[in-house]
C-alpha cells in the first residue's frame, strides 16, 4: 500500500482514480483513501486528446496490473480533470492547459473502453470531495475547499453535496474579484483572487517589478540561492523564491507576498459571507508557506468578516497532501453510488 494512512477502509469497494493534469497523468487503484497502486505518466508536450487519451488508458491499465486486478474487480473509474467541463454529460469543454480538448466526451470514451461506471468531475471539486469524505472535512456538511497553488481552484460542499450550479461550473473561487480595478485575468474578469494570490500571480507581480527596475535586491538574493547555475541557465523567480526572500527580509518579496496574503484574506471573507461554511479547508503547494501566507489572511478575516459567520467558520489545512487528486477522483464513485 502507498502512504501511511492507518485508517481501515475494508468496507469500501475497489475503485480507480484518474488525475488528468496539464503536465502529468496519474492513476491509482484505491480502497477508500488507501492507494493500492499508482501509475504516473507525463501528459507530453503535445497534449491533444489523440495523444493523451491512450496514455490515460495506459496509466489505468498499469495501476490495475500493479494491484494485480482486472477491470471486472473494480466498481468504477473516477476522473478528475481541469475545467471547464460538464460533469452531467461527461464532456471536457475547453481547458486552457490542454490544447485541442474542445467538447471531448471523455466519460463516454472511457465507458466504451472499460465497460464500467465512469464519473467525470472538475479537479478542484473532486479534491474537495476527497477532503470531505476522507480528509480534513470528515463529518462536515457545509465545507469549502480552496487549493492555492500554480492557480487557485475551489470546491464547495453544501448539505453534504457538491455545489454544481446550472452548468456544473459553480465554485470557481479563484476567479472571485478581490480588486475591482485590478489586472485582467485570462478568464475574462479583472482583479481575480488567482491573479494576486496564486503561485503564478506572485511570480508575475515580482517579475513585473523587476522589469520596472525595482528588483535588484531580490535578484541578488536569487543569485545567492542559485549560485550553482551553469552558463546560459536563467535565474528561477517563482513563488517559492519569493517566500524565501521575504523571510530573508527582501523588501520587494515582502511587499508582494503581503499583498498576496491580503488578497487571500479578502477572498476568504467573500467565501465566509457567501457560503457561511462550518469549515474552510486550504490545500495546494503554496500552503507550504504556512503562517507566512496565512497569518495576514487570518487577520483580514478577523477585521472584515461579519461576526456570526466568521465565528462559525474554522479555517484548517488540508490533510490528503499530494494524493488529494487521486483520492478525490476515486471518491467520485463512492459519492455517486451511495
Amino acid at each position: 500500500m502507498i502512504g501511511d494512512n492507518q485508517t481501515t477502509y475494508a468496507s469500501y469497494p475497489l475503485v480507480v482514480g484518474v488525475d488528468l493534469g496539464g503536465t502529468q497523468i496519474r492513476a491509482a487503484v484505491l480502497q477508500g483513501a488507501t492507494l493500492l497502486s499508482r501509475a504516473n505518466l507525463l501528459t507530453g508536450d503535445n497534449g491533444t486528446p489523440e495523444r493523451v487519451i491512450p496514455r490515460l488508458f495506459q496509466a489505468v491499465d498499469q495501476a490495475l496490473v500493479d494491484a494485480q486486478l482486472t477491470p471486472a474487480q473494480i466498481a468504477g473509474i473516477g476522473i478528475a480533470a481541469p475545467g471547464p467541463l460538464n460533469n452531467r454529460t461527461g464532456v471536457v469543454i475547453s481547458p486552457p492547459n490542454l490544447p485541442g480538448w474542445t467538447d471531448i466526451p471523455l466519460r463516454d470514451i472511457f465507458a466504451e473502453h472499460y465497460q464500467l461506471p465512469i464519473y467525470l468531475e472538475n479537479d478542484a471539486n473532486a479534491a474537495g470531495l476527497g477532503e470531505h469524505l476522507f480528509g480534513a472535512g470528515r463529518g462536515s456538511n457545509e465545507m469549502v475547499y480552496l487549493t492555492i497553488s500554480t492557480g487557485i481552484g475551489g470546491g464547495v460542499i453544501t448539505n453534504g453535496k457538491i455545489l454544481e450550479g446550472i452548468a456544473g461550473a459553480a465554485g470557481e473561487l479563484g476567479h472571485i474579484t478581490v480588486d475591482w480595478r485590478g489586472e485582467p485575468c485570462g478568464c475574462g474578469n479583472v482583479g481575480c483572487l488567482e491573479g494576486l494570490a496564486s503561485g503564478t500571480g506572485i511570480a508575475r507581480r515580482v517579475l513585473a517589478a523587476i522589469a520596472r527596475g525595482e528588483g535588484e535586491e531580490l535578484l541578488r538574493f536569487a543569485r545567492q540561492q542559485q549560485s550553482g547555475l551553469h552558463a546560459g541557465e536563467e535565474l528561477r523567480v517563482d513563488a517559492r523564491l519569493v517566500a524565501q526572500a521575504a523571510t530573508a527580509g527582501v523588501s520587494l518579496a515582502q511587499q508582494v507576498l503581503g499583498e498576496a496574503s491580503e488578497a487571500l484574506g479578502v477572498g476568504l471573507v467573500n467565501i465566509i459571507h457567501i457560503f457561511n461554511p462550518e469549515l474552510i479547508v486550504l490545500g495546494g503547494g503554496l500552503m507550504q508557506m504556512g503562517e507566512q501566507l496565512l497569518a495576514p489572511a487570518r487577520a483580514i478575516v478577523q477585521q472584515r468578516a461579519m461576526q456570526v459567520p466568521r465565528e462559525m467558520a474554522r479555517i484548517v489545512p488540508a490533510e490528503l497532501g499530494p494524493n488529494v487528486g487521486l483520492v478525490g477522483a476515486g471518491a467520485l464513485i463512492y459519492y455517486n453510488q451511495a
